[in-house]
């Protein structure tokens, strides 16, 4: 007994769509836009903003952090281990190369108080807040 298919014009379509969507993955990252850029988490408590960032393959080495007013930067570099040129990829959706990511920090920090700990590919950043001073009253004569 054989199975019969539906007849759908634009099966056809769609395959190449898929094809041109995997070459355009291929050529330029993620969705076209923002190759090797690592997905963020910014969280505020009341004495600290912690940023945590994925930044699987990196080594502590190869990671900068920068804090310039209000907006943090890190950047890096996933490496190739070693090339292997008798390989016939299939598929290749691991980036590597350079990549920086820039974040706006919900709060003024004492960058010289930051610190940063990466633990199996997740970038950990605690930055203290830092202190506001308490708005003064000041009394107004009324003459």
């Amino acid at each position: 007994m054989s199975s019969l298919m539906t007849w759908d014009p634009f099966r056809a379509l769609r395959r190449r769509d898929d094809a041109f969507e995997d070459l355009v993955r291929d050529v330029f990252g993620r969705e076209g836009a923002g190759a090797l850029e690592p997905p963020v988490e910014v969280a505020e408590s009341d004495g600290e903003v912690t940023v945590k960032m994925l930044v699987p393959g990196v080594e502590k080495d190869q990671l900068q952090v920068a804090i310039d007013e209000d907006v943090l930067t890190v950047r890096g570099e996933v490496r190739k281990e070693h090339e292997e040129k008798k390989k016939n990829y299939y598929r290749q959706e691991i980036r590597y190369g350079a990549f920086q990511r820039a974040v706006r920090l919900p709060a003024e920090v004492e960058a010289a108080k930051a610190t940063a700990d990466l633990k199996n590919g997740t970038l950990k950043i605690t930055l203290p807040k830092a202190k506001q001073t308490k708005a003064q009253q000041i009394k107004v004569a009324v003459s």
